[in-house]
């Protein structure tokens, strides 16, 4: 198995879940404070279709605000590129975990998603 087989079925095992016990996450986030998985995002896009970025507004690059990622969450957003069945994954270049679990001093861009998902 190649390295980069290896990591897309670890990534997407990550949303599996059993649905006698646990309800389905809305998305899964991959918060990269060195951004040190930033290289390669674009070659993770081209074999991950669900995965999105927190950025720049730019939806054929699948970049966005937290408040857009969010509406990807709630299905408001037209995102043919995304596939339906497939749970969101979310990366996060330049975001903590400490960023995610502290909601109440949560940096502005990102009060609107810490509530809501699961991370890598």
């Amino acid at each position: 198995m190649r390295v980069m087989e290896s990591l897309l079925k670890s990534v997407r095992e990550v949303a599996v879940f059993n649905p006698k016990v646990q309800v389905a996450p809305a998305c899964i986030l991959g918060p990269d404070r060195d951004r040190l998985w930033e290289a390669i995002t674009p070659r993770l896009q081209a074999e991950l279709p669900e995965l999105l970025i927190l950025g720049d507004y730019d939806p054929d690059k699948r970049t966005g605000r937290s408040i857009w990622l969010r509406c990807v969450i709630a299905g408001k957003v037209d995102d043919k590129q995304s596939p339906q069945d497939r749970t969101p994954i979310f990366y996060l270049p330049g975001v903590s975990r400490q960023d995610l679990r502290a909601v109440e001093s949560c940096p502005a861009p990102l009060k609107p998603r810490a509530d809501c998902c699961i991370e890598m």
